[in-house]
Order: structure tokens, then C-alpha cells, then sequence
């Protein structure tokens, strides 16, 4: 049997740090190389691209100020396109349309008491003309008659002044004949031929005064015949009402626009759609153009992604991504539809400090009808 010394045990020790010395940098280097790799699949890849879900979206707004009376939806609530959604306070509306309806119906009225009234005065001016012109033609009627008997009252007389002419004449050539004889004076015959003188004077008056009297009877009967009793000059309706009925069309058009304010009052959904916020309840005063709630249509569009110049490079039209979720769930792979030719804004949802703005090269990615709309996505370059 051999005797063996026995080493002091700071010897192993020693040995044992020399030992962890060597073996301590091989397993540093193996858990790092591990951590690489599991972080490597936990993470996203270098390359990602930031992205959202873009989807037609729209919102409610009052046109004009009033108070929310009725919401008839819920948040998350589909709706469709043209569906009330909403009602503001509709007394003011139904106040003045009130009032616009009794003015209508006064006007109205008045108007038709107007006309009335013209008409009357229209009927009463008829009558009067037709008195007027009857007792006009009854004058010029009654100036026929009377130079029409004057005349036939001188061709009488005339007709007797003309026989007792022609009698004197008779009795003037008998006795002048008696004279020559010596039978009778001659101042008898000179009485005979005076008388038969003036006989033939008043016969000579009285044809020129039935020629006068026959001249006033043409002209009296020309003038009963020129009468023509003609139209009245009948008041002007038309232009005594115009400045009513200009009163009642403004009156019907603001009636026509508080109707249309009335129908503004009930607020309809722009599109098709799901209701993702409501920022007014009822109760509450609504101003015109603020957005009471928003619509989203919960079919994805497409998704906009945006990349810095050094990655717009390596990306063309038609190329394929893979689509990520922030989780690293893979939705699947698309083609990239159209690159903008310059830098556009991020959306603010997708800056990485909600206070610096960010800019890049817009994506149009084709959608894989798994995202929701306004979703952050990630994009990476297929394999």
C-alpha cells in the first residue's frame, strides 16, 4: 500500500475558480445568443412598418345651434345609411311655424277681401258706365227727334207759304189783267204784288232753314251713330294686388324655410355603420357643425402604412407584406397598391411621442378583411 499525500483543500478551490473562470465566458456567450433568439421571435421584425386600418367614416352634426331633445341610438349600435339617429328641440321651430301659418292665413285673407273689394268697385263702375253711355244715346237720340220735328214744322209752314205764293200769284196776274182793263185800281194791284212779294221772301227763309235743319239732322245722326258705348275702364286688379301677392310668396317662402329647418331637426346617419363615439346626450345644447356622434363602416377599406426614405427604396407597387397585430398574430399577406411620390404627415396615432410630428412615405396596402377599422398594424416585407 502506497501512501498518498493528501492536498490541501485551497488547492481545489483554486482549481475550481480556474475553472469558472474559463467556462463562465462560453456561457455568457450561449445565453445571449438564446436571449437574441427568443427576443428575435418575440419581437416584431427589424423592418416593420407602422400602419392603420383606414375605413369610410362620418359624423352627426346639427345645422344649426339647439338643444339635444332625443338620441335613438347606442355606442356600438349598427345603424344604416339615413336612419334617424337623433332630434334636437323642435318649440322655437314649431313656435315660428306657428306664426308663419297665421301671417299665411292673414295675408291670405286679406288678399281675398281685396280683391273683393276691386271686384265690387270693378261691377259698380261697369253699371255706372252703362247708365252714363243709355242716358248719352237717349240725348243724342232725343236731339234727332227734335231737329227732325223742327224740320218737319218748317217744310209745313214752307208747303203753306208756297200755296199762299202761288195763290197771290194767281190773284196778282187776274187783277193786273183786270187793271189793263180798267176794271180794278191800281192799288189793288200794287197790294197784290207786295203780298206776293213777301209770300215768295218767307218761302226763300224757310227752304234755307229747312236746308239747315236737314244739315243739324245729318250731323245729329252721325253722332248717334259714332256712339259706341265701349268697354269700361275697369279698375286695374291685377296691379292693386300685385304688392299682396308679392307679401304672400315672401311669406310662403319663409314658411317653406322654417319647414326645412323642421326637417333639419331630425339628424340622419351619412353612411353605413357602426356608432364608435357620442359626444352629446339629450339634454345638452348642440352647437351647429360639432360633431354629435361618429359612424364607422366596420368593412376595412384598405390600410395606409408609412416608411422613412431609406426604407421607400426597397419597396415597389404589387410587392407583398405580411400583415401583423401589435400581439405579432400574422393576418395574413397583401400587395402594396399605390407609394405616394413624397412625404405626407403621419396620423396621429401613429407618432412615437404624441407631441413631435412625424413624416413618411404613404402605403396603400390592400385590406385582409380580418382588420378592424382604426387598428395599428405592423407590415413587413414577405420572405
Amino acid at each position: 500500500m502506497t501512501w498518498q499525500p493528501t492536498r490541501p483543500a485551497s488547492s481545489w478551490s483554486q482549481r475550481l475558480r480556474a475553472q469558472l473562470r474559463t467556462a463562465t465566458p462560453l456561457a455568457v456567450w450561449l445565453l445571449a445568443v438564446a436571449a437574441l433568439f427568443f427576443l428575435g421571435r418575440a419581437l416584431p421584425p427589424v423592418h416593420s412598418i407602422r400602419a392603420i386600418v383606414d375605413a369610410r367614416s362620418g359624423t352627426v352634426s346639427p345645422p344649426v345651434d339647439g338643444r339635444l331633445h332625443t338620441l335613438l341610438v347606442n355606442l356600438h349600435q349598427d345603424i344604416e345609411a339615413g336612419a334617424v339617429v337623433a332630434r334636437l328641440d323642435d318649440r322655437d321651430v314649431r313656435l315660428r311655424l306657428a306664426q308663419a301659418n297665421f301671417e299665411l292665413e292673414r295675408l291670405r285673407a286679406d288678399m281675398a277681401r281685396e280683391e273683393l273689394d276691386r271686384q265690387q268697385d270693378a261691377r259698380d263702375s261697369v253699371t255706372e258706365h252703362v247708365l252714363e253711355s243709355g242716358a248719352e244715346q237717349r240725348r243724342l237720340a232725343s236731339a234727332v227727334e227734335t231737329f227732325q220735328l223742327a224740320a218737319l214744322s218748317t217744310r209745313t209752314q214752307l208747303e203753306e207759304a208756297r200755296v199762299r205764293l202761288q195763290g197771290a200769284a194767281v190773284e196778282a196776274e187776274r187783277q193786273r189783267q183786270l187793271g189793263v182793263q180798267g176794271m180794278v185800281g191800281q192799288p189793288e194791284v200794287v197790294r197784290l204784288e207786295t203780298e206776293r212779294g213777301a209770300l215768295a221772301k218767307r218761302v226763300s227763309e224757310l227752304e234755307h232753314l229747312l236746308a239747315e235743319q236737314r244739315v243739324r239732322i245729318d250731323a245729329a245722326q252721325q253722332r248717334l251713330q259714332d256712339f259706341a258705348p265701349g268697354q269700361p275702364s275697369s279698375p286695374a286688379i291685377d296691379a292693386a294686388l300685385a304688392p299682396m301677392r308679392w307679401r304672400l310668396k315672401e311669406q310662403e317662402a319663409q314658411l317653406e324655410r322654417i319647414t326645412n329647418d323642421a326637417q333639419q331637426l331630425d339628424l340622419r346617419a351619412p353612411i353605413r355603420g357602426r356608432i364608435v363615439t357620442i359626444s352629446c346626450h339629450p339634454g345638452e345644447w348642440a352647437i351647429a357643425g360639432t360633431p354629435l356622434l361618429t359612424i364607422v363602416d366596420p368593412t376595412p377599406r384598405r390600410i395606409l402604412a408609412y416608411v422613412p426614405e431609406s426604407v421607400r427604396g426597397t419597396l415597389r407597387p404589387e410587392q407583398n407584406l405580411r400583415v401583423h397585430r401589435q400581439d405579432s398574430s400574422q393576418l395574413g399577406s397583401v400587395p402594396i397598391l399605390s407609394i405616394s411620390p413624397s412625404i405626407v404627415q403621419l396620423p396621429e396615432r401613429l407618432w412615437r411621442d404624441p407631441q413631435q410630428e412625424e413624416w413618411g412615405y404613404e402605403l396603400v396596402v390592400a385590406a385582409t378583411g380580418a382588420e378592424m377599422p382604426g387598428e395599428r398594424l405592423l407590415l413587413a416585407p414577405s420572405n
